[in-house]
């Protein structure tokens, strides 16, 4: 209580430090600019895997699918909320933002640093890409219209100064770092003014929203993200969220576009050799049944085909998904697919989303969201590409392990159907090679309708184009304020006035005492 009672005897002193104190937060409260939070939501929408997509039931197509287990298969991946909000913070997504919109340049008027400009500035800069590409630091102009429109350009780096002087607009000016063109806003009317311009590189202003933009999932049981930005500028802020969203889908839907185009690639390739393959067939049963003047070689071994119905279907199966297993092994083993993802076009009924295929594909998809935000040098794009080298040994055995499941079925049904043979010993053996050209026809065109179900498939996907991040809010402002704050300057006004009141006494005290030791010690 003394030490109180000592203070309040410098009553004057408070109360001339409270006064300074509430000037300093009325200047706050004054100069710096009313600033608004604005608010997005986004619902993330679920991409199934492009070569795995339903079945649409193309006639027999779909039902030779089903039973081969490929008739609805699910990617498995699922969405990691956290990644696509690593997505939405990456360099290079927030740096094309940056340089759609213009953020790259920073236009102040004198003495007013807090106020940024955004729309009203009354001229603007613009550079070329390459130029944005290779900045590396900032370039400082400072310009000056006079009342008889002459232009005065003052430029500033670390390290160089230059002044230039123009009779109009636009202005154009060549320094170091490259061109840069000066032209007038339309939308400004003023004839003389002063303005700063400072140019920074885009992944600077990138890494810094990045910071100030808060981009989280809003609960984690749902696939929503919510974007808030505070800005005194209330349509930068609108147009940075929505501009961020669009490009993201945008980004999203070249990804899948340019997977899908790979994706039907492979398949009319494989659907041409296939094609030839059906043809050659087809013109061998023509010339066997001219050679040997078969007409109506279906009624002929009628009886045949009630005995063989069941055996030839599982021939027809096991044959099929042979030369399916030998198409996906010729693709898995071209090294130029390494990084490509492996199309299902055989998968067993029990393993559908924990077979090496499906792990493969989903480990491509991890490292590919990966190279979005980090380089091929990261520890985890490193530790994915080893994850994806020692799938695809696993995919090789597995097709491997497949491949003799087949043969030794096939071998399994060879027998049987000898044996039934050698009991229909009545059977002419033209129409036996018959029924193999028959036999092979028909396992080509299974596989040329699985394959052509594939392609129409996943050329439908690519050609609706859909945002992945749907939009729920669109950028909208909050109703109130959040800078500046009254309860900020309250508290201010409070922590100052005490600051210079205690530091003023305490230093004169400690003045005083100094002093009279001084004398002492004379």
């Amino acid at each position: 209580m003394p030490i109180v009672a000592e203070y309040l005897r410098h009553w004057k002193l408070i109360i001339g430090a409270g006064f300074f104190s509430l000037v300093v937060a009325i200047l706050y409260l004054a100069i710096y600019p009313v600033t608004y939070e604005t608010m997005a939501r986004v619902e993330i929408q679920e991409n199934n895997d492009l070569m795995s997509t339903g079945s649409i039931g193309l006639g027999e197509a779909a039902g030779v699918m089903k039973s081969f287990g490929l008739g609805s298969l699910a990617s498995g991946a699922g969405i990691s909320i956290e990644d696509e909000v690593l997505t939405f913070q990456s360099s290079s997504l927030m740096s094309e933002v940056v340089s759609q919109l213009g953020l790259y340049v920073e236009y102040t008027k004198p003495y007013n640093f807090w106020y940024k400009m955004y729309g009203e500035e009354p001229v603007r800069v613009t550079c070329d890409p390459y130029l944005l590409t290779n900045l590396h630091e900032s370039i400082k102009f400072k310009i000056t219209v006079t009342g008889n429109g002459k232009i005065r350009i003052k430029s500033k780096t670390k390290k160089e100064t230059h002044q230039f002087q123009f009779d109009s607009f636009p202005a154009v000016i060549e320094v170091k770092q490259g061109r840069f063109v000066f032209t007038r806003n339309p939308a400004s009317s003023e004839s003389s003014f002063k303005i700063n311009v400072e140019v920074f590189p885009p992944s600077w202003v990138a890494e810094t929203l990045a910071k100030e933009m808060n981009i989280e999932d809003y609960s984690k049981s749902s696939n929503m993200i919510e974007f808030t930005y505070q800005d005194h500028q209330i349509q930068r802020a609108k147009d940075l969220i929505n501009t961020l969203i669009a490009y993201y889908n945008i980004d999203a839907y070249s990804y899948k576009k340019r997977t899908g185009d790979a994706s039907l690639l492979f398949l009319e390739g494989r659907i041409a050799s296939v094609m030839s393959d059906l043809s050659d067939v087809e013109q061998k049963i023509e010339s066997y049944k001219l050679a040997n003047k078969l007409t109506d070689v279906q009624f002929d071994i009628q009886y045949y085909a009630e005995y063989m119905k069941e055996l030839k279907i599982k021939i027809i199966e096991i044959e099929t998904q042979t030369k399916l297993l030998e198409l996906m092994d010729d693709f898995v083993k071209d090294p130029a697919n390494r990084f490509k993802q492996i199309p299902s076009l055989y998968t067993t009924n029990s393993e559908m989303e924990s077979s090496p295929i499906s792990l493969y594909n989903v480990t491509l998809m991890q490292r590919e969201s990966a190279l979005k935000t980090a380089s091929e040098d990261n520890p985890s794009v490193i530790n994915l590409t080893m994850q994806i080298d020692m799938l695809r040994e696993s995919v090789f055995q597995m097709i491997e392990k497949a491949h003799q499941s087949m043969v030794l079925a096939r071998k399994n049904l060879d027998d049987n159907e000898k044996q039934l043979l050698r009991k229909m010993d009545a059977v002419p053996e033209q129409e036996r090679i018959y029924v193999d050209y028959k036999r092979q026809q028909e396992i080509y065109q299974g596989v040329y309708l699985i394959l052509l179900q594939k392609q129409e498939e996943i050329a439908l996907s690519i050609g609706h184009e859909i945002d992945k991040a749907k939009v729920v809010d669109a950028a909208f402002i909050k109703k109130k304020p959040v800078q500046p704050r009254k309860l900020y300057a309250a508290i201010g006004l409070i922590l100052l006035t005490f600051i210079i009141s205690v530091s003023w006494i305490f230093l004169k005290e400690t003045y005083v005492l100094l002093k009279e030791e001084l004398k002492r010690t004379a």
